[in-house]
């Protein structure tokens, strides 16, 4: 499956569910969640391993607003907003995170591709910057992947791969996207995680 398909098909599996779709009694919900995601995992390469309707955000640092905001072409009509107030000394000083509920075996091949665009750029440039990570929350802090992402004023659908060196256990696992590099607001949607098995080719997934 190439890069094309999959934004066209998350694109259309996020817009058909809206959150009236889950504004039933919670055994509805239940079974109204575990239809979506299965309908999704169908459509997607390898396994998905993180439910892309239920993300907790939370963005850790100082001199940092954090809001959720309708944004016309996002998926769903709605992101997560951050603005970076002040260039930090490290871009982890400002970092969305999101813990891991599924673990990753050593040798397993990940692929994360999640909705991004920068509403206000930095200051004489055209591009925002996000590092993102899938990493342990633990030290060393190593990571699966860890890649700089230049977002434009266009939502877009920007994916990373990488291949676990070694077991991370999901509670001790948090994908993370590093913000203070640059004073910036940044807006973000959407994100799958998932496993393409172990030391799968990225290749035809990746062109960002």
């Amino acid at each position: 499956m190439c890069k094309k398909q999959i934004i066209s098909l998350m694109t259309a599996a996020v817009l058909a569910l809206s959150p009236a779709a889950f504004a039933q009694d919670s055994a509805a919900n239940d079974a109204a969640m575990e239809q979506a995601l299965k309908a999704l995992d169908a459509q997607l390469p390898g396994t998905l391993i993180n439910n892309p309707y239920d993300i907790q955000w939370s963005t850790i640092g100082s001199d940092k607003k954090e809001s959720v905001v309708k944004s016309e072409g996002a998926p769903g009509g709605m992101a997560y907003r951050v603005k970076v107030k002040k260039r930090k000394s490290k871009p982890w000083d400002i970092h969305t995170r999101i813990p891991m509920t599924t673990s990753i075996a050593k040798d397993e091949t990940i692929l994360l591709s999640f909705w991004a665009r920068m509403e206000t750029p930095p200051k004489g440039k055209e591009v925002g910057n996000i590092t993102v990570a899938l990493q342990r929350n633990v030290e060393p802090y190593d990571q699966i992947f860890l890649e700089d992402i230049a977002p434009t004023r266009e939502w877009k659908l920007y994916s990373v791969t990488g291949t676990a060196s070694r077991a991370y256990s999901a509670e001790k696992t948090q994908l993370t996207f590093n913000l203070a590099r640059t004073k910036q607001t940044i807006e973000l949607g959407q994100f799958y995680i998932m496993s393409l098995g172990p030391n799968a080719d990225t290749s035809k997934y990746v062109n960002n």
